[in-house]
């Protein structure tokens, strides 16, 4: 692990229309929270922090670890938030954005992937601590990591739409614990918060209705208030369409181009998977949709149409820079927001 300066969360919005188509020497001080408490032993390098993670597992957590693997991207660019770096990340499917370019180089090692670690790699290189997160968060992968070396799960998993933004702060506010900058931890969620409330409430008070896409293989499937994109209307302010859109999940329903025409957003958010994850062989979202009756929605007649950033929204939706991503995206479906 080592230390850089923190990078500036937030970047360009992308919006498209239809059209076009190291360590520190002092630990952690004590008492930031009930349930994670730093315990000194009287040596400052072996202070330890008590972490609460997603699997309600109470784990020890050195403060300021030296060797640090990560497997969860959205984890990966918390600590580049934190002005933190990785020892060992997983192999990213697509390319980085540019806040994570250099975890792209053969120099930084690649331990698996995002779903399955490389457990012999990592034991190899004797980690003081393994982040897992999101896909590799699970039970069996834990478990793996807890026969060699200190293991803490920090996914989000939000039951409720409310729950995501709080979630995300708790993770990152843990990941300031352990590395001993929990006051820039909280900076950084505030400003968030900030922002997220400014732009609700312009939202909500002019009663524009949205509608979340995504565009998998010419596959269209929309997203309903209580799914995995639930925070443009949650937390962002956006009136949902009258579509009947099941409550949850994280698959959508798959829509025809009639439904378009039948629901009618002022604005359309569009998540291209094939983009997100690297696949260059798929018809890009836009075009797909440029090819069909989305073209007749108030949205594409407004200029209101988002295509939202595939790796904060998709890949890395935790992580202080991701949520600074999807404010500008949601900034940009606003009146002239481009």
């Amino acid at each position: 692990m080592s230390r850089h300066p923190r990078h500036a969360v937030g970047a360009a919005a992308l919006a498209l229309t239809l059209t076009a188509c190291g360590s520190t020497d002092t630990p952690q001080a004590a008492g930031t929270a009930a349930e994670d408490q730093v315990s000194a032993t009287g040596d400052p390098q072996a202070a330890t922090v008590s972490i609460t993670d997603a699997q309600d597992r109470t784990v020890e957590v050195p403060v300021d670890p030296g060797t640090v693997v990560v497997t969860d991207w959205s984890a990966v660019r918390t600590l580049t938030d934190l002005g933190v770096r990785a020892d060992a990340v997983p192999a990213p499917v697509s390319g980085l954005p540019e806040d994570l370019a250099t975890y792209e180089g053969a120099d930084v090692p690649k331990v698996g992937d995002v779903f399955e670690p490389d457990y012999e790699a990592i034991e190899g290189m004797a980690p003081d601590v393994v982040i897992v997160g999101g896909r590799s968060g699970t039970p069996e992968v834990v478990a793996e990591f807890e026969k060699f070396t200190t293991v803490v799960d920090l996914s989000v998993r939000a039951e409720e739409p409310s729950e995501v933004i709080p979630q995300t702060r708790e993770r990152v506010e843990q990941l300031g614990r352990i590395f001993a900058v929990e006051d820039e931890a909280t900076a950084l969620m505030d400003e968030l918060d900030s922002q997220i409330a400014e732009l609700g409430s312009q939202i909500s008070a002019s009663g524009d209705t949205a509608m979340v896409v995504q565009v998998s293989d010419g596959t269209v499937s929309a997203y309903g208030p209580g799914s995995r994109f639930g925070l443009v209307y949650e937390d962002f302010g956006y009136a949902p369409t009258e579509a009947p859109l099941q409550e949850g999940g994280g698959h959508g329903d798959e829509i025809s181009q009639e439904f378009f025409v039948q629901y009618d957003p002022d604005v359309l958010f569009v998540l291209d998977r094939a983009k997100a994850i690297g696949d260059d062989e798929q018809t890009p979202a836009l075009d797909v949709l440029n090819n069909g009756l989305a073209n007749t929605t108030t949205a594409v007649q407004d200029g209101r149409v988002v295509e939202v950033d595939g790796f904060a929204w998709y890949l890395a939706t935790s992580a202080p820079s991701s949520i600074q991503q999807m404010i500008d995206d949601v900034r940009a479906s606003l009146p002239g927001g481009r």
